[in-house]
């Protein structure tokens, strides 16, 4: 396939929509091309919304493609918007794919409008921070799938889970794509098979759009890596069994969520190709960078890390303190502060135990990207919850009526979180100047990505 041409037909892109944009866009996508286009209302969100479900063509192979599985991530919300006008404007492609294409732009639309502080811009580390929102993780769509595994099991799926899971038993997808990204460093990808035709080609979308991949830690320490940036999708399975060997005591303890789409599809086509392309909205040079580093070894950046991780959420937690005596413990917010502002100590403990059973891969120096990530990203992430409180104080104040030296607190709390956001936020600036990546290049590489994967997929039609 002539992959710069369909790639050529993205438009310029400044923003990214919001639910109802979308859903706008997915009626005028089937008045214009019903002879291509049918939309099925797949079932509704937790808060009513209807999520609907769009089936573009009638190829042989089947293509399940969702956004939002969480919610701070609209990349992929912004690639099926586009895949979805290409495949009916530009019917020869469709033809070439030979593939009947299932899409719900976001999936968690309730999430999505909670991150809507940040999608018009401006596109800056304090602006994503300040506005962010991400559900705890016994609410994610991509992590409660219902899962048994030797002594755990979770059968807690929500609404937008159960969506999927009966269109993945109805349509049984010869590829599973879940539009996640991540918001910083460079771009890798998860798979769930070690196919090496496809994960050869994977990267060339990251050059094609001159992005760095992510050459430093794993999100997860046990994380199977196929080859540099591509990893295996992380499973409730792993997890268990990389809590069993490393952690004293029952595994049980330690799992927090259900399955993910993996663990699902194991059960329902385990032949299927599932792929998440994770790439962030600020490039960051250093996340390739593979030279080593004079005076650090990988241990000590990692436990570095675990420092800066810690001091974040201590001062997290001095917030959330605050905040619980006037937030409602069922606010979503509230519910997601309080896994934020959990111990990590189980997790530290485990990467310990690892570190202390593999030294030879961790007493190395440590790579720049290494660096990067045990340094900076790492106490990104936890920073981001700080918006979650600023989400969480406004909400409260517009349910209750505060007395004065009430609201005074409620705004002084606000204050203290914009102000960390801020002092944090120029700390990676003076690190990391901030580069917010073309929107139009993030789309191209999880749409190239796409059609690697449904180019070199190797189908059995007669299942």
């Amino acid at each position: 396939m002539d992959i710069e041409k369909i790639l050529s037909y993205i438009p310029k892109i400044d923003v990214f929509m919001t639910v109802d944009e979308m859903d706008k866009s997915t009626f005028e996508l089937k008045e214009k091309y019903p002879d291509v286009v049918t939309i099925e209302k797949a079932g509704e969100s937790r808060q009513g919304h209807p999520l609907y479900c769009l089936k573009i063509g009638n190829g042989r192979k089947k293509a399940l493609m969702y956004g939002c599985p969480h919610p701070n991530e609209p990349i992929g919300c912004m690639m099926l918007e586009h895949f979805s006008w290409i495949l009916c404007e530009h019917k020869e492609v469709l033809e070439e794919l030979d593939t009947t294409f299932y899409m719900i732009k976001a999936i968690d639309p309730d999430g999505l409008n909670m991150n809507k502080g940040w999608l018009k811009g401006p596109f800056t580390y304090a602006s994503y921070a300040s506005n962010f929102y991400r559900p705890v993780s016994d609410a994610q769509v991509e992590w409660t799938f219902p899962i048994d595994y030797k002594n755990y099991s979770f059968h807690a799926p929500i609404n937008e889970t159960k969506v999927l899971m009966k269109l993945m038993d109805e349509i049984k997808p010869d590829f599973v794509y879940s539009l996640h990204n991540s918001s910083f460093g460079g771009v890798y990808f998860y798979v769930s098979k070690n196919d090496q035709m496809i994960l050869s080609k994977l990267p060339l979308a990251a050059k094609r759009a001159s992005l760095p991949l992510n050459l430093g830690e794993p999100e997860c320490a046990f994380s199977k890596i196929f080859a540099p940036a591509i990893y295996e999708i992380l499973s409730a399975v792993q997890y268990y069994d990389y809590y069993e060997k490393t952690l004293p005591g029952d595994p049980c303890e330690a799992m927090i969520c259900g399955g993910s789409s993996l663990d699902y599809m194991n059960k329902v086509n385990p032949n299927a190709f599932i792929l998440m392309c994770e790439e962030p909205y600020f490039y960051c040079p250093d996340s390739a960078d593979a030279s080593l580093c004079e005076n650090m070894t990988r241990k000590e950046a990692i436990l570095k890390g675990f420092e800066i991780q810690r001091e974040v959420t201590d001062k997290l937690r001095e917030l959330v303190s605050v905040l619980q005596k006037y937030a409602s413990s069922s606010s979503f917010y509230m519910r997601s502060l309080h896994m934020y502002t959990e111990s990590h100590e189980q997790e530290e403990n485990a990467q310990r135990s690892l570190m202390d059973q593999h030294p030879e891969a961790y007493e190395q120096l440590a790579t720049k990207a290494s660096r990067f990530d045990s340094l900076i990203a790492r106490g990104w992430y936890p920073l981001l919850a700080f918006g979650m409180v600023k989400g969480c104080v406004l909400e409260t104040m517009n349910e209750h009526d505060w007395n004065e030296e009430e609201k005074k607190e409620l705004q002084d709390l606000m204050t203290s979180a914009q102000s960390y956001i801020d002092e944090k936020c120029a700390r990676i600036e003076a690190q990391m100047p901030c580069q917010p990546i073309e929107i139009r290049k993030l789309v191209s590489v999880q749409m190239e990505s796409a059609i690697i994967v449904l180019e070199n997929l190797e189908v059995n039609y007669e299942n």
